[in-house]
């Protein structure tokens, strides 16, 4: 699956049953990978819900002063 934004992210399964989500940035160089074991992935979709009204708020506070 691909998450099409800013940079794409895939959302994968290793070889070994880890979820895998891969960022490619516009240089080669600039992949990033995260695995992590499928019992943890609730516990990290918790995580980014519960971050997610933060990490906007301060992500806008940012743009205005980038204005």
């Amino acid at each position: 699956m691909r998450i099409r934004g800013q940079a794409d992210i895939d959302v994968s399964i290793s070889e070994n049953g880890y979820i895998r989500l891969k960022q490619i940035g516009n240089d080669v160089s600039e992949e990033q990978v995260i695995e992590f074991a499928p019992a943890y992935g609730t516990k990290v979709v918790e995580a980014i819900s519960q971050l997610q009204d933060f990490a906007q708020h301060k992500f806008e506070k940012a743009a205005l002063v980038e204005d």
